[in-house]
Parts: structure tokens; C-alpha cells; sequence
């Protein structure tokens, strides 16, 4: 009988080893591959996909790419972080949608532009060196505002019903324009944030605590050392996600005798304590990091005064 119960359970391990293996190779594919691929994803929790200009619509994963006339649309209880190549930073909360109408990196900086429509949800949107080389190149468009961004990290939270659109961080001397209807508000200031409702925009006013951290939680950026609580099945993608984060940034650093990068230091620090808390959430609470944003090198946060 002991026989018999021995190889049973060996024809069962083989079953149950044979059913996750599909599931491991396909964990382990390679990122397609996209001949005019503008970014990468570099965070992700939950279901995220992109619609290209084909109209097909793709599963994004961590590494893959994305591309000019991509929408990327995610689901309840899923968030995005997209690093694009001129180092600016999108990252887009549960049951939200972006489309990435266009994108040039060019040598020429005239060349160069961004513009993309959001629609309701939770964003976050880190400039970078687009912005630096051409602040009238971007565009950021949501139901009922167009948003200008001079180096600084802005976000909008829209519903049916309103829109807000704030400045989370800001490079000193820099300002984000907000029109609406032919009416124009400037945020001069981080920690301030305009209100559209029925496309009538108030003046700036300091952001609600609340707010900023809902938005934090919602859209949370690794490039940033910020960490929110994924799904369990999501824990591992989070932890490598933070861990090429710190990659990415250490080979930005330059050599020994380049002038330290504190911002760059700054970040590496609140990367490492945001991947820390990731891995210690496989058995217990994850922690958030605070953001500090903009010129894609995580500038200056700029408090009330």
C-alpha cells in the first residue's frame, strides 16, 4: 500500500507541476517589443492594457513599452506608472484613462512635445526633459481644462461632476497654467489647486491634506520612492519594480567627479525604504514614501509660505 500511495503522489505533483507550468513561462516572457516605443512600464498593480492606434488592445506588464496614440485604460483596483523617454513620469489611478495623443523626444527641442487627454480618474504627471527644453511643448488635456506645465509635478482628480488640478511639487521659478472656456488660472505655488466644476474654474487654493494623499494612494510612483498596498499577487512585481527603480536611478548618478545629484540621492533613499516596506508586506502593512517631483530628476517640493 505504501508503494502505492508513493507513486500516486508522485503523478499528482507532476499534475499540479504541469498545470502552473504554462503560468510560470508566460510570468517570464520578455516585454514585446515596439519599434516606436516612447516609455516603459516600470509600476504596475492590477489589470492595465493599452489600445494602439490599430485599435488592438494589449495586457501591459512590467518592462513592456508603450507608444505614440496608445490609450491606457486601467482597472478597479489597479494603478500604472510609465517612465517616457525624456524621464517624465505618468501614473494613473483605478478605473482611469489616458491617451498619449502625441509624443516627440528630439534633438532639436523645437521638435519636441507631449499632449495627453485624461478622462475621469486620478493622474500624476512628473515633467521632464520635453519640458526643460520647450515648456510650451506639453499639453495636458482633461474633460474640461487644459493644462501648461513649466516644470513642476501636477495632478488631477476628475469625476462627473468636477475636476481638480494641483501642484503636488514645483521647480523653483516655474508655474502651472489651468484654462478653462476661455479663462485662464495660474498655480504659482506647490501645495495649491484649482477647482473646475461645470467647466467654471475657481482660484488657487491650498490642496486638502486628504486630497493629496488619496491621490498619492491612487497613483503612487516608484520614480518617486512612494509605495502603496498591491494586491498579494501584485507584491512581487511591486518589490522588482522598486529594486530597477534604485537601478535606474544609481546609473543616472554620474562618476565620482561629477557634482552630487542630492535630488538623485534623495530618491535612491526613499526608493530603498519604499522596496523595504513592499518586501515586508508580504507579511504585514505596506508604508507610503512622500513625492518630490519635477524636471524628471525629482525637484524641489515647494511648501506654503
Amino acid at each position: 500500500m505504501s508503494k502505492i500511495h508513493t507513486v500516486l503522489q508522485c503523478c499528482l505533483l507532476a499534475a499540479v507541476l504541469i498545470s502552473i507550468a504554462p503560468a510560470a513561462v508566460r510570468a517570464m516572457e520578455p516585454a514585446p517589443a515596439l519599434p516606436d516605443a516612447i516609455g516603459e512600464v516600470v509600476s504596475l498593480a492590477g489589470t492595465v492594457t493599452a489600445q494602439g492606434a490599430d485599435g488592438a488592445v494589449r495586457k501591459l506588464g512590467l518592462n513592456h513599452p508603450v507608444a505614440p496614440r496608445d490609450v491606457i485604460v486601467t482597472g478597479s483596483h489597479s494603478n500604472v506608472e510609465i517612465l517616457f523617454h525624456d524621464r517624465s513620469v505618468l501614473s494613473q489611478g483605478p478605473d482611469s484613462r489616458t491617451a498619449i495623443d502625441d509624443f516627440v523626444y528630439a534633438a532639436d527641442p523645437s521638435a519636441s512635445k507631449i499632449l495627453l487627454k485624461v478622462g475621469t480618474g486620478t493622474f500624476r504627471y512628473v515633467t521632464g526633459q520635453i519640458v526643460r527644453q520647450n515648456p510650451d511643448a506639453f499639453a495636458l488635456d482633461t474633460p474640461t481644462t487644459t493644462i501648461g506645465i513649466r516644470g513642476t509635478e501636477v495632478f488631477a482628480e476628475n469625476t462627473a461632476e468636477s475636476e481638480e488640478i494641483g501642484v503636488l511639487s514645483m521647480t523653483p521659478g516655474h508655474e502651472v497654467d489651468v484654462s478653462s472656456g476661455g479663462v485662464a488660472k495660474t498655480i504659482s505655488r506647490a501645495g495649491y489647486s484649482v477647482m473646475s466644476v461645470g467647466g467654471r474654474l475657481s482660484d488657487p487654493a491650498p490642496t486638502d491634506p486628504a486630497t493629496r494623499a488619496r491621490v498619492m494612494k491612487a497613483a503612487p510612483q516608484t520614480t518617486q520612492g512612494e509605495s502603496a498596498a498591491p494586491g498579494r499577487s501584485d507584491i512581487d512585481s511591486r518589490v522588482r519594480a522598486f529594486a530597477e527603480a534604485i537601478g535606474r536611478t544609481k546609473g543616472g548618478l554620474g562618476s565620482l567627479e561629477d557634482r552630487p545629484d542630492y535630488n538623485a540621492l534623495h530618491n535612491i533613499t526613499l526608493q530603498t525604504l519604499a522596496r523595504d516596506n513592499a518586501e515586508r508586506g508580504r507579511d504585514g502593512s505596506v508604508g507610503a514614501g512622500l513625492g518630490s517631483g519635477g524636471d524628471g530628476d525629482g525637484g524641489d517640493g515647494g511648501g506654503q509660505p
